[in-house]
């Protein structure tokens, strides 16, 4: 038997398979403003680079958080595939990663959840004008002080990792009445 460490799996992959034409050059690690400032394995990704964001969840699937996380390690500027000697079409490639693994997700992730939980907030004004009140008795409470923890599990440990700021004392609708006299609102 053949050991091909996953590459049978890149290669059925209509549009992956071109991702396997790499020769390891690392011209795309070298000029992707990601990579370029974090190095080529920051990500935990065994091929280094933007080439890696594509291969490593081609040949190994999305299963690991890692993997999943890939695609999502690049700016889309474009400055791989004008880099890369055989044209391998790099941001074309990790953008159907990308909806691959959202797809995959379907919507379990908190910040899916946040994501429809803004929607659902931005589609009527009144919910929008009543969540911005809600901030701002919450940025009263808090005094203008950092928030350091946040009680929501998926977002605890981001919060961890940062200060998030107290929401304002008053809106800017609020803002805008009181300095402007009510003109515009």
């Amino acid at each position: 038997m053949l050991v091909d460490n996953g590459r049978s799996h890149a290669l059925a992959d209509e549009d992956g398979r071109e991702a396997l034409r790499c020769i390891r050059c690392s011209a795309c690690l070298n000029v992707c403003p990601v990579y370029e400032r974090t190095g080529g394995h920051a990500y935990g990704s065994v091929y280094p680079g933007p080439i890696g964001a594509v291969l490593n969840p081609l040949v190994r699937g999305t299963g690991s958080d890692i993997d999943r996380s890939l695609p999502f390690a690049s700016s889309l500027c474009g400055a791989c595939f004008e880099a890369c000697p055989v044209r391998i079409d790099i941001p074309s490639l990790l953008v159907r990663l990308r909806t691959q693994v959202v797809e995959e997700s379907s919507g379990r992730s908190a910040e899916a959840l946040g994501m429809r939980a803004a929607a659902w907030t931005f589609g009527d004004h009144r919910r929008l004008e009543a969540a911005q009140r809600a901030s701002t008795l919450a940025g009263r409470v808090l005094g203008g002080r950092t928030v350091r923890t946040v009680p929501v599990p998926g977002l605890a440990a981001w919060a961890q990792a940062r200060d998030v700021p107290a929401p304002p004392r008053e809106t800017f609708r609020h803002w805008w009445a009181r300095t402007r006299g009510g003109e515009g609102t």
